[in-house]
């Protein structure tokens, strides 16, 4: 009985693996389903299985053999754990070499975690290191950007002191077409530096140079007219002096006719004009054309040429402005007065020439005017004297032709002169 019932469970067993071997074991189907699956080869099998477990335990308990058949039963398990032992032990030995080369594995692992943490730490610190090379590197870079710009900076700053000495140098020799060049040199030189503060000083500062510039200028002109004072009394008694040898050629080469005094004095030039050794008489004309230009750079040329007229016109009226008197022996100061006319209108005349848009005809006539009718003035005051004494009236009436003779020669219009010595003197 307890081989029938070894053998039932033997059976069981061998159709329970069947079973579990169906899926993976023969025919290899691709299309096979699984144990599970309805229909198929492991289902029936299952099933058979099932139907033969039943009748089995049906027939241990009609045959009261529950506990024979427990025996069995553990002694199968038994001899099943036997085998599952069997089986173990065989692998054992490649589980044991497979657990240690896990271990192997996982202390390499934790080494290489180990190596790879502490790479990290020394990339981190090589990191740092190359971050402040290079925070360093940049910091040395904006040093030496900004002090390449301080270079520039003071290299500008130094051309433009240099300037500024060489100016003074220029308004100190008088060199002044220089020294304008070199303000318009400074005004494009500021340009470059006016970001900084000196720049913005030295541009303020402009307005000051050019006004020292000019105030140089003008006070060379001022000492040039102050000393023209002298030379215009010298250019007035050389014209003065050189028309009276006309004079006295004229009535050498024809003393019959008493007219000949009258006669146009260019016409009289245009006579005598082979006989003329004399040369033209130089002014030095330099210190007002220096302030000229430098007023026209500086734009204040009206400014100027109104100042200049102004200064001028006083000096005319200081000329006529001097005490005369009318009697034998004291008409030096007459005669002076009038040769300072001749050399005063002389520069005007050598002005007009050779500027013609900075002194017009229309002003220089109209100073004529003023000084003709001043002068006129003068005599009128003193005609009792001047006809009271017949030596006065012949010597007056002589030095008011000769300065007659040269103004007309210089284009002046000397028709109220004339009208004034024919009122005075009848001729």
């Amino acid at each position: 009985m307890a081989d029938s019932i070894q053998q039932q469970l033997q059976q069981l067993v061998l159709l329970s693996d069947s079973v579990e071997a169906g899926p993976s074991g023969g025919g290899g189907g691709g299309g096979s389903g699984g144990p599970g699956e309805s229909g198929g080869p492991g289902a029936s099998t299952v099933e058979e299985a099932m139907e033969q477990l039943g009748p089995l335990i049906h027939s241990v308990y009609r045959t009261n053999k529950q506990k024979l058949f427990r025996q069995q039963v553990e002694l199968f398990a038994q001899r099943k754990d036997a085998e599952i032992m069997k089986l173990c032990g065989n692998y054992h030995q490649e589980f044991v070499q497979s657990v240690a080369q896990l271990l192997k594995v996982r202390q390499n692992t934790s080494e290489l975690q180990e190596k790879v943490v502490g790479l990290n730490a020394e990339l981190q610190q090589s990191g740092k290191a190359l971050y402040e090379k290079k925070a360093e590197l940049l910091s040395l870079r904006r040093e030496h950007r900004n002090i390449q710009r301080a270079s520039e900076a003071v290299r500008a700053g130094l051309h433009v002191v240099h300037m500024v000495a060489r100016f003074d140098e220029q308004v100190a020799t008088k060199e002044y077409h220089g020294a304008i060049k070199t303000v318009g040199d400074l005004r494009e030189a500021t340009a470059g530096v006016r970001r900084h503060a000196f720049g913005r000083l030295l541009e303020a500062s402009l307005p000051k140079m050019e006004a020292k510039l000019q105030a140089a200028a003008l006070s060379d002109m001022k000492d040039w007219l102050f000393g023209l004072k002298k030379t215009t009394r010298d250019i007035g008694r050389g014209l003065a002096e050189r028309m009276g040898r006309r004079q006295v050629q004229w009535r050498e080469r024809d003393a019959s006719v008493r007219e000949r005094y009258f006669v146009s004095s260019a016409v009289q030039f245009v006579l005598d004009e082979e006989f003329d050794q004399d040369g033209p008489i130089a002014v030095d004309m330099m210190p007002l054309y220096q302030c000229l230009y430098i007023n026209e750079r500086l734009g204040r040329r009206a400014e100027f040429r109104r100042s200049f007229s102004e200064d001028r016109s006083d000096q005319l009226s200081l000329i006529l402005a001097a005490p005369v008197q009318f009697a034998i022996g004291h008409l030096d100061a007459l005669e002076g007065m009038l040769h300072d006319v001749i050399g005063f209108f002389a520069v005007e005349h050598t002005i007009l020439s050779s500027a013609p848009d900075f002194c017009t005809k229309a002003d220089v006539d109209a100073l004529w005017d003023s000084g003709t009718a001043k002068l006129t003035d003068v005599i009128a005051r003193n005609i009792q004297s001047i006809r009271a004494d017949p030596d006065v009236s012949a010597a007056l009436h002589a030095l008011l032709t000769t300065f007659t003779y040269v103004m007309e020669e210089n284009a002046y219009d000397v028709r109220k002169l004339r009208e004034l010595m024919l009122a005075v003197f009848g001729t």
